[in-house]
């Protein structure tokens, strides 16, 4: 009887090595071959052995079970998905080796164009095209119910999420600039109407002490539910050295009511400490300006409840115009001393 095939190819294999493998050893003495020459040739042949083992079995058919993404590209008209599907499916396919080996490396997804609520994924799976000679086996889920609102669009403002850290004496001179400032966003009826605005991702900028410009992306904080019309915008930060300035400012009482003629202050007046840019005229005209004030207003001293020469808060004021920053007041508190008009006595009403 013949030997079965596999086993008479190895054989040939096996004696075509050892005719072409050189000779390292001279041979014993019975002829036989050298040791090493020997273990080499059968080395080869074990490995030649798997090789063509393997090769057999990937072309016999096997059940393999993997994970499925699914993606829904298609919408019935006029909807829009409120919530994400499932993320996968779990499918059983059965086929030849060569070809699961290939969707096991890269799996496939299912893509799903919808026409209604419903869903059929085994459906889906047809259609998306698998490899000639796989058939579906199962799938789980079988089916799935997307969540379906009103498609519609809305605009909003571009709202910049930042760390900007400025070198010491340094800081922004305004806030920075969006170009552009509002985006167009699409999606379901329900998740736009909770929106006031579409973040960016974070903008992080150290040890800044001159003016820069960065194009940042818009943040996906929906899981691609909401297409915004724009995937980016262009920030421009103005930084600028800051200087420190003082002056003393006469502390103002305001809102005071009818029968009462003044406040006098103890201290009566107040040093007011603040930073201003450097560059500019800010610096001489935080220093002039008559509408940098201390103020105290009545309200606090008639809340105060301590005695009529207790002490009450100061606070400073300027206009909007002049860029100050960082204000403290020197003392913050301040006693008072309400003026009120003398009471006339029964003598005086006699005369």
């Amino acid at each position: 009887m013949s030997a079965p095939r596999p086993r008479r190819t190895l054989m040939l294999v096996r004696d075509r090595l050892r005719a072409l493998l050189p000779s390292a050893d001279e041979p014993d003495a019975d002829g036989d071959e050298p040791a090493s020459q020997r273990g080499l040739a059968m080395l080869l042949s074990v490995v030649v052995a798997l090789v063509m083992w393997f090769s057999f079995s990937m072309r016999e058919s096997y059940p393999v079970t993997l994970r499925m993404p699914i993606e829904v590209v298609q919408t019935p008209s006029g909807t829009a998905l409120r919530s994400l599907p499932p993320a996968a499916a779990t499918v059983t396919l059965r086929g030849d080796g060569w070809t699961l080996l290939s969707l096991l490396r890269r799996s496939p997804t299912i893509r799903v164009a919808a026409e209604g609520e419903v869903v059929d994924l085994g459906a889906a799976l047809q259609e998306a095209g698998l490899p000639a000679g796989i058939e579906v086996q199962a799938v789980q889920p079988q089916a799935i119910e997307l969540a379906l609102d009103t498609r519609t669009n809305r605009r909003l403002p571009i709202r910049l999420r930042r760390r900007i850290e400025t070198e010491v004496g340094f800081d922004l001179l305004r806030d920075p600039t969006l170009t552009p400032d509002s985006v167009t966003v699409t999606g379901a009826q329900s998740l736009l109407g909770v929106l006031d605005s579409w973040p960016t991702e974070l903008l992080v900028a150290q040890d800044v002490e001159g003016s820069l410009t960065r194009i940042v992306a818009l943040a996906d904080t929906f899981g691609g539910l909401l297409s915004p019309s724009v995937t980016a915008t262009r920030v421009q930060v103005d930084v600028g050295e800051f200087t420190e300035a003082a002056r003393e400012l006469e502390v103002e009482v305001e809102n005071v009511p009818p029968g009462v003629l003044g406040v006098r202050f103890d201290p009566p007046r107040v040093q007011a400490v603040f930073r201003v840019p450097a560059v500019g005229d800010t610096y001489d005209r935080a220093l002039s300006s008559t509408r940098v004030r201390a103020v105290v207003d009545y309200f606090d001293i008639a809340r105060d409840t301590t005695a009529t020469d207790g002490q009450v808060p100061v606070s400073a004021r300027w206009p909007d115009s002049i860029d100050i920053r960082d204000v403290t007041v020197q003392p913050s508190r301040v006693g008072y001393f309400i003026q009120r008009p003398a009471e006339r006595s029964p003598l005086d009403e006699q005369e």
